[in-house]
């Protein structure tokens, strides 16, 4: 498997948070990979992203299997969120690392055995608004 494609889509991980004001829930999104958690306030639904991406990254990596880990993206409007949220604010940027053993082809194009990659991670709306 080509592993240079799919790590530059990885590289930066791009992360989406806002507050669901039906649910009254903080949701956060993968934009890349589509996985999604949802909290009761913004930065434990920050702090469960991570830990969701570095743990299905890491599976993804040591099955060599890098297209199934994008192969459900988050819908397109949440891309254009994305990138007004991070123009009108600071990027809360985060690495994670990629444990345990990757494949021998990864070790080789990499020169170790250990992958980090950064996540981006812009804010919208985060407050309910008056009812």
């Amino acid at each position: 498997m080509d592993h240079s494609a799919p790590m530059a889509l990885l590289d930066p991980l791009k992360v989406f948070v806002e507050f669901d004001s039906q649910y009254e829930i903080f949701v956060a999104q993968c934009l890349q990979t589509g996985h999604l958690v949802t909290a009761d306030n913004v930065e434990l639904a920050k702090e469960m992203i991570i830990e969701l991406l570095e743990h299905e990254v890491t599976l993804a990596f040591q099955a060599d299997d890098l297209s199934g880990l994008l192969s459900n993206p988050a819908p397109v409007e949440l891309f254009a969120k994305w990138v007004l949220a991070s123009k009108q604010e600071k990027i809360d940027e985060r690495k994670i690392v990629l444990h345990g053993e990757v494949s021998k082809e990864l070790r080789l194009l990499l020169g170790h055995a250990e992958v980090e990659t950064e996540v981006r991670i812009a804010t919208g709306r985060t407050t309910a608004r008056a009812a």
